[in-house]
């Protein structure tokens, strides 16, 4: 499998990750999803580009079923890691979210801090990317299942480099 720019990249920020200030706010992070989703413990959860599978495994110790999927190698190695720490059960599966083919549908999908969503590789193209993560991930979902994404806002960003952050 050839790595496309945004594995290699999280393949080697992957044990650096949890320094990102953004990774400090998973419990009121995985509070708002499930109160959201309005999941009942025991609920299935796909996690959509879990990188180092932190809200994977914060819903595993709350009693949740999660898997996480990710395109790094690295990133799901701290995954591992980290649940390991935590004694908690998570399945991990190594794949980029464009191909990802679901095995079982499940209650809930969240797809969060972009995961995968809005990583378009050089060769890709935009739209065609990120319809098939939405493909895959209405696929994942059950009847009446819910989904939650987060993704950057372009205009925010092209804002704040046009006019010096305003």
């Amino acid at each position: 499998m050839n790595k496309n720019n945004w594995e290699s990249f999280f393949d080697v920020h992957a044990p650096h990750y949890m320094n990102n200030g953004f990774t400090k706010n998973t419990i009121s992070e995985v509070d708002f999803v499930i109160e959201e989703l309005r999941l009942s413990e025991g609920s299935n959860i796909l996690d959509v580009g879990c990188g180092t599978g932190r809200h994977s495994i914060e819903l595993a110790k709350r009693g949740f079923k999660a898997i996480g999927v990710d395109i790094s190698l690295g990133m799901l190695l701290e995954a591992k890691k980290l649940a390991t720490e935590a004694n908690v059960d998570v399945e991990w599966v190594h794949c980029d979210a464009v191909k990802y083919t679901p095995t079982e549908t499940f209650d809930a999908v969240i797809c969060l801090c972009e995961g995968a969503f809005g990583l378009v590789g050089r060769d890709e193209e935009p739209i065609e990317h990120d319809l098939a993560i939405l493909k895959n991930i209405s696929d994942a979902l059950k009847p009446k299942g819910r989904f939650i994404l987060t993704t950057l806002n372009a205009y925010s960003k092209i804002r704040n480099l046009t006019q010096g952050g305003c």
